[in-house]
């Protein structure tokens, strides 16, 4: 649509095949600490994401909510190799991520020097929703990294199928019937981790907020299988 921070670059050729999985938002502290929101990170030392990064917009965004913004805090631009490393040398407080768990980098950082997440409130995930629509309410399971031990409840943006409407409904249809095919499925249970969170249960939960249409090659096949009406 080309709003906000892409003011002038809208994509309207864009169309959703299906929704994948979430891709959750990790706030990463060092081991042992706790905040109660967002707002606690006011004067710290705080990794916002890679400068031009859809994360660095969304976290900006969302920390806005608080009262947070680059005057108030110590920001730092770092990938996310970087943030666990300067986290576990005690170069910043804290860091925020957005990626499918498990992170390989978050991996080593809870089995070497520890780490903590912060777990947001159903009423922050609320309020983060009315900032950013597009965001859905997630969880990252307890034991997905080592002394993280209980559920993380977290935003997560949704990772997307999507294609361009230039290109024929027939052969968007053949995609979606590849895709939702049962030896796909064998694939994705036996690959990453959030292969299994790939169903056809899912395949609207993020698209409805954003806006975009759902391509109609793809539309036919769900109403052929049932999934729409």
């Amino acid at each position: 649509m080309g709003e906000g921070k892409f003011d002038g670059e809208p994509h309207p050729k864009l169309c959703i095949v299906a929704d994948l999985f979430p891709e959750d938002l990790n706030l990463v502290m060092p081991k042992g600490t706790t905040i109660s929101d967002l707002g606690d990170v006011e004067g710290k030392r705080v990794d916002i994401a890679q400068a031009g990064s859809v994360t660095q917009v969304a976290v900006l965004q969302m920390l806005d909510a608080w009262g947070v913004n680059r005057d108030n805090m110590d920001e730092a631009e770092l990938s996310n190799s970087q943030s666990a490393e300067r986290l576990a040398d005690g170069q910043i407080d804290a860091y925020f991520y957005v990626a499918s768990w498990p992170v390989a980098a978050m991996v080593q950082l809870a089995s070497t020097k520890g780490m903590s997440l912060h777990s947001l409130t159903e009423e922050d995930l609320a309020k983060i929703n009315e900032v950013i629509p597009a965001y859905i309410p997630s969880k990252i399971p307890g034991g997905v990294y080592e002394g993280v031990d209980s559920d993380v409840l977290t935003p997560a943006v949704s990772a997307m199928l999507v294609v361009s409407a230039d290109l024929s409904d027939e052969l968007v249809y053949g995609l979606t019937k590849a895709l939702w095919n049962a030896n796909t499925r064998k694939l994705l249970d036996n690959g990453h981790a959030k292969g299994k969170k790939i169903t056809p249960d899912t395949a609207f939960d993020g698209g409805a907020a954003l806006g975009v249409p759902l391509d109609a090659g793809a539309e036919k096949f769900y109403k052929e299988a049932g999934l729409l009406k």
